[in-house]
């Protein structure tokens, strides 16, 4: 094994060595005790503007830090996996101060987190599964963007994703069977969905003074409110279905707005589609939700008023 570990070292050198000048694409099989950390390390002494490319086979073990490298791609042909090596103490893939770092086609196992994009990092998710984490399975922070495509949230015991202070922008992922909500947006944050889906965790979408777009989508099957608009928490609605949640389609408070642009909210166990609570939240264009409602909005900011 010491050899094979010494020959796989050596063909790394060799590798970075002759694409000191141009790209490095590396190879690495966790299933042949190849190693994903001697990889990335050598790469962050050798190259970490980039561009690299490490294309990983097998089921790794491990916790993996990526600070400061730039244009890396991990990818996966194969279906590789990445699972938790710390006992639940850290994140399976902690990415810091890197931008244009792209993760594609993993299952990603367990850890105090799945996956952290946090220090003004640029992260594109692509074809990954993120699962069970201890808490949350994916983490946006600290001015990060993120970009994902495609993904399987699922099944991590807080919310499936957070952003803070960031912005995440997601495109046909599915958020599933988190302990807490679907996906949290924090103070700061800006979040586009577009054809997502978030079925079966405690709460949808929760926003707390952050900013939502729903595009097309489904939100369904989750045990409280479909989503939750917190605190001057702002979202638009492009399409969504939003239906058979345990509570509320949407729930609106402390001085929320929502604007129905075009949406199918209808069905949902509490008896009240769109739930407008006491403290001032402002909704416009209530009327093309579709379903139930006890907000109330003044006639002339639904149908304008036609010129005389």
């Amino acid at each position: 094994m010491r050899q094979r570990a010494t020959v796989f070292l050596f063909s790394l050198l060799v590798s970075i060595g002759a694409g000191c000048a141009q790209a490095a694409n590396l190879n690495v099989n966790c299933d042949k005790h190849e190693s994903l950390s001697k990889a990335l390390h050598l790469l962050a002494i050798s190259n970490p503007q980039g561009p690299n490319t490490i294309t990983v086979s097998g089921s790794c073990n491990g916790n993996f830090l990526i600070k400061s490298m730039d244009r890396l791609t991990l990818i996966t042909t194969k279906e590789a996996s990445i699972t938790d090596g710390s006992e639940g103490n850290s994140a399976v893939v902690d990415i810091e101060d890197s931008r244009s770092l792209t993760l594609q086609g993993f299952t990603i196992n367990g850890g105090s987190g799945g996956v952290l994009c946090n220090s003004v990092s640029v992260c594109y998710l692509t074809g990954d599964t993120i699962q069970g984490a201890a808490g949350v399975g994916l983490g946006v922070n600290g001015g990060s963007n993120a970009f994902l495509e495609s993904n399987v949230i699922q099944n991590n015991g807080a919310r499936g994703a957070t952003v803070d202070g960031s912005q995440m922008f997601s495109s046909n992922d599915v958020f599933q069977g988190n302990t807490g909500s679907g996906i949290a947006a924090g103070t700061g944050a800006y979040f586009v969905a577009s054809n997502s889906s978030f079925l079966n965790n405690a709460v949808g979408v929760e926003v707390g003074t952050g900013t939502v777009r729903l595009v097309g989508g489904v939100i369904s099957g989750n045990g409280h409110d479909g989503m939750i608009l917190r605190g001057n928490a702002t979202a638009v609605f492009g399409g969504p279905t939003i239906t058979a949640n345990g509570g509320n389609g949407v729930h609106l408070e402390d001085g929320s707005f929502a604007g129905f642009i075009a949406a199918n909210i209808t069905g949902n166990l509490s008896g009240t589609d769109v739930d407008c609570a006491p403290q001032f939240p402002i909704t416009h264009f209530i009327e093309r939700i579709g379903g139930t409602t006890n907000c109330v909005e003044p006639v002339s900011r639904s149908q304008p008023k036609a010129l005389e």
